[in-house]
C-alpha cells in the first residue's frame, strides 16, 4: 500500500484563532466533539516550536513587528497539518517520528520564514501522529497576505510537489499521491467519521437502554434508559440523514476513476496507487453505510408510545 506525505493548509481570520489555540495546545478540559482524542496520552504530545503566549498574542506580536497593515477580514494565521499514512508513521520509533516532523518543519520554515512560525506541536494522543504548525502569512516585503504566501489552487498543488520532493529525499518510500485537482475527488467531511466513531462507541450503551425500557422495568432504571435514548436518538437520526448524501461521493469516485483511466497518461505504480486510494475510500463509505443501517435498526426498536418522550430533534442532540 502506498505511503503518502500529507500537507494541508487552513486559513484563519481573527475570530478563528482562539479555537485553534484551544485545540492544538490542549487547553480544553474535555473533547466531546472529537472522540479520537485519548487524553490519557496527551502528556506524550510535544512542541518543536513552543508559543510564548496565546495564538492571538503571538499573531499580534509578529504582525506588529513586521509593520503589517491589518484589515477586519484579514487572514492573520495559517494552520498547517502535517502527517503521513498511518502505516508509515506507526511503524517508526518515537525518535524517527520526531525526525520526520523536524524535517517537515524545516521545509515550512524555508518557505514562510522561521520568524513567522510561532507554534509547531505534534499530537500523539490521536490515531495517527500529526503536527499542527501555525504561522503568520507575512511576505518578505512586510505585507500580511495569505494569498501571496500560499498562492492560488495551482500554487497549492506546487506546494505539495515541493513538499513531497523534500520529504522523499529522506524517505524514498513515500508517494506523492494523486492531486485532488487531477482526480476531482470530493472528500467526505471529517465530522461524519467523528459521528460514526462516537455512535460506534456508544452502541453497547444504546442497546442496553433499549433493553431497559421494556414493560417489566419502571422507575429510575426506565428513566435512565429514556435519558440515554434521548441523548443519542437525534444523533443517530442526523448521522443517518447525512449518510444519504454519500451517494454523491460514490458517484464522484467512479467518475474520477474513469476520467483518469481514459484522459490521463497515468500508468504503472501511479495508477495502482490511485486505485488503492479509491478502493480505500469506497471501503470507508461502505463501512459508514453499514453503520447507518445499524443505527436505523436501533431507532426502529424504540416503541412508538415512547417516541414522544424522546427528543428526536437532531440539532438539539448534536450539541
Amino acid at each position: 500500500m502506498a505511503n503518502y506525505a500529507i500537507l494541508r493548509f487552513s486559513k484563519r481570520k481573527v475570530g478563528g484563532v482562539a479555537s485553534a489555540d484551544r485545540h492544538n495546545e490542549r487547553k480544553k478540559a474535555a473533547y466531546k466533539s472529537n472522540p479520537n482524542i485519548d487524553q490519557s496520552k496527551s502528556h506524550l504530545n510535544y512542541h518543536l516550536v513552543q508559543p510564548n503566549g496565546t495564538y492571538k498574542q503571538m499573531c499580534s506580536e509578529i504582525i506588529r513587528d513586521a509593520g503589517c497593515k491589518v484589515r477586519s477580514n484579514s487572514v492573520v494565521m495559517v494552520e498547517t497539518l502535517i502527517t503521513a499514512s498511518p502505516e508509515f508513521l506507526n511503524r517508526m520509533s518515537l525518535e524517527e517520528q520526531k525526525r520526520f516532523f523536524e524535517r517537515a518543519l524545516e521545509f515550512i520554515g524555508s518557505r514562510v520564514g522561521e520568524q513567522n512560525i510561532f507554534s509547531a506541536v505534534v499530537h500523539m494522543d490521536e490515531t495517527t501522529p500529526h503536527m499542527h504548525l501555525c504561522f503568520c502569512p507575512v511576505t518578505s516585503d512586510g505585507r500580511l497576505s495569505a494569498k501571496d504566501v500560499l498562492g492560488n489552487r495551482k500554487a497549492c498543488s506546487e506546494w505539495q510537489d515541493v513538499f513531497f520532493e523534500h520529504m522523499s529525499r529522506a524517505y524514498p518510500e513515500l508517494s506523492r499521491g494523486i492531486p485532488s485537482h487531477v482526480t476531482h475527488r470530493k472528500h467526505i467531511p471529517p465530522y461524519v467519521f467523528k459521528q460514526a466513531t462516537e455512535l460506534d462507541q456508544a452502541y453497547p450503551k444504546i442497546v442496553e437502554a433499549l433493553n431497559d425500557i421494556n414493560a417489566f422495568n419502571s422507575g429510575k432504571k426506565r428513566n435512565d434508559a429514556l435519558h440515554i435514548l434521548s441523548q443519542y436518538a437525534g444523533k443517530m437520526k442526523r448521522f443517518s440523514d447525512r449518510m444519504h448524501d454519500t451517494k454523491d461521493y460514490i458517484r464522484d469516485l467512479e467518475t474520477a476513476r474513469k476520467r483518469l483511466e481514459e484522459e490521463t497518461d497515468l500508468q504503472g505504480k501511479e495508477l495502482a496507487d490511485l486505485q488503492i486510494d479509491m478502493a480505500a475510500r469506497e471501503a470507508e463509505i461502505q463501512s459508514l453505510y453499514s453503520q447507518m443501517a445499524q443505527m436505523q435498526r436501533l431507532l426502529a426498536q424504540i416503541p412508538e408510545d415512547l417516541r414522544k418522550h424522546i427528543q428526536m430533534n437532531p440539532r438539539e442532540n448534536m450539541k
